[in-house]
């Protein structure tokens, strides 16, 4: 159901076997599937900038062979275009030299090798593909520089220069779009972090490529029709047990906020009755009325003598959220670990300090039968892999996709855009949320809405996209109506939540018409 009303995301592998099923397999011909290419972005540039002046550099490849494509199209509609054949003239082959030829004998200005932009309008970023993988150099680097350095406005050719298509890796140059228009369906790369920042907003063109064409996608981004079905809403017959009950273990001296925070993001998204178990010294603490505070054994931390409580609790209610606030003692970490292995059949969302317990041990949890949950941001995911926070910030796909095999359960790491990773490999991009999102607690909130769909009976990934989504929606609404991104607090998305649930249930097409048009969010949790 999510993978069917979802957007998939291709890579270059998958986009260049449809390109082929549609030139090999059809017979269409590679040139026309250029032609109208170049003529859809050449559209699309005039649409959404009105330009006097273009300036295109354009690589040796199909992408260049695009590129002449639109200058074409360009310098027909009275604009005046440059372009700069970064390869040098005898470099083009096939349908890329025949379109640079018929685009000079027009009398498009062509000149070898790369300048700046100067005072063009715009800058059209024609110089790699989707098959681009590695580190642009030379002239091609050259040509980065030029349009990054420009006041012009920029427009990628299907993908920002020096994005891998394939994955959202940049390892080395590569150019800021504020437009990238992309053909036949959108990529991993144009989703994914650090790629995603490249992209700027993303239109997707048709080109000819027929459906039947399609590679099966293994990437998602997520739509609110997709995470809508997936919402079990109250009805009048329903009481507070029947819609979920929810326990959240963590709390410690000082960190009783962490655990509060999950506490009430399950009931604002809809959980029917709430436990927060707490070491019995801080068990009066009780920022949230509606949330049930329950004592164990301990003085400042749970430790060791809270085990049986927990596990009592555990067993009474639908889900549980470890980890908020927890602490990192010896023997908080001792306790999680126990409480990760005794209770296999007990739905479960690890976060925050329950993450630090399980080290690097992620076979730890594969003995668990219920849906699991794992929900890192980047350091946090570096440590569960034992790696650093840079390599996960440079390989975010990859990264949770290994953390997932490796647990066997269900990774949401979050950041701009948060990745729901499979064990199996299946990967869903959630495409909500802002920089407000970026401040103390709203990871917690998180923790808590996805124990809250996990009680509801969700399987793991069902209750991490959803959650997901909602979570960021309710942040973008709060921005758009009440609150700034610099001002924004964890609390804040506590009225949104229920709004941001009710709007995905009702089929509200506002995140779809962004996902059909492109997107520019970015955002992280804490």
């Amino acid at each position: 159901m999510l993978e069917s009303l979802s957007v998939g995301l291709l890579t270059a592998e998958k986009m260049r076997a449809t390109d082929a099923a549609a030139i090999e397999g059809l017979g269409i011909p590679g040139g026309h599937l250029m032609e109208r290419a170049g003529v859809a972005v050449a559209r699309e540039l005039m649409l959404a900038f009105d330009p006097e002046s273009v300036v295109i550099y354009a690589g040796k490849g199909n992408n260049g062979g695009d590129g002449f494509v639109v200058a074409r199209e360009l310098f027909n509609a009275g604009i005046d275009v440059t372009v700069y054949a970064v390869a040098g003239r005898d470099a083009y082959r096939a349908d890329a030299r025949l379109n640079l030829e018929i685009a000079e004998k027009l009398g498009v200005e062509i000149r070898d090798g790369v300048e700046p932009v100067g005072d063009a309008d715009v800058a059209l970023d024609a110089v790699f593909g989707t098959g681009f993988a590695g580190v642009a150099e030379g002239a091609a680097a050259a040509a980065i520089a030029a349009m990054n350095a420009s006041a012009a406005a920029v427009v990628a050719l299907d993908i920002a220069s020096g994005v891998d298509a394939s994955s959202g890796e940049v390892h080395g140059p590569a150019v800021l779009a504020d437009l990238t228009v992309t053909m036949h369906a959108p990529k991993v790369g144009h989703f994914v972090s650090p790629g995603e920042r490249c992209a700027g907003h993303v239109v997707v063109v048709p080109i000819g490529i027929p459906p039947a064409c399609d590679e099966q996608a293994d990437v998602f981004a997520l739509t609110s029709d997709a995470v809508g079905l997936l919402v079990r809403p109250k009805t009048a017959a329903d009481h507070k047990r029947s819609v979920g009950t929810v326990l959240v273990a963590g709390g410690s001296a000082g960190m009783t906020g962490a655990a509060a925070m999950a506490a009430l993001g399950a009931l604002r998204s809809g959980a029917g009755l709430v436990h927060c178990i707490l070491p019995s010294d801080l068990a009066g603490e009780k920022p949230y009325l509606e949330v049930i505070n329950i004592a164990a054994p301990g003085e400042g931390r749970l430790g060791h003598e809270a085990l049986p409580a927990i596990r009592a609790e555990m067993g009474r209610l639908k889900a549980t959220a470890l980890g908020p606030g927890m602490g990192r003692d010896d023997d908080t970490v001792a306790l999680v670990r126990e409480l990760v292995k005794a209770e296999p059949d007990v739905p479960l969302v690890i976060d925050a300090d329950g993450l630090f317990a399980l080290g690097t041990d992620l076979k730890l949890l594969a003995g668990r039968t219920a849906a699991t949950v794992l929900t890192p941001h980047e350091g946090e995911l570096a440590r569960l892999l034992g790696t650093t926070a840079a390599e996960v910030a440079g390989h975010r796909l990859a990264c949770a996709r290994e953390a997932a095999r490796r647990s066997a359960a269900t990774v949401l790491l979050k950041g701009a855009h948060t990745i729901v990773a499979e064990p199996e490999g299946t990967v869903f991009i959630v495409p909500t949320g802002n920089p407000g999102l970026a401040t103390p607690g709203t990871g917690d909130v998180l923790t808590g809405v996805i124990a809250g769909q996990l009680a509801k009976g969700l399987s793991g990934t069902e209750a991490a996209c959803l959650a997901g989504f909602v979570h960021g929606l309710a942040a973008d609404m709060a921005v758009d109506t009440t609150f700034s991104t610099e001002g924004l607090i964890a609390s804040d998305l506590f009225d949104f939540l229920p709004l941001a649930v009710e709007r995905v249930m009702l089929g509200d097409d506002d995140q779809d018409e962004d996902q059909d048009e492109g997107h520019d969010h970015h955002h992280d949790h804490d």
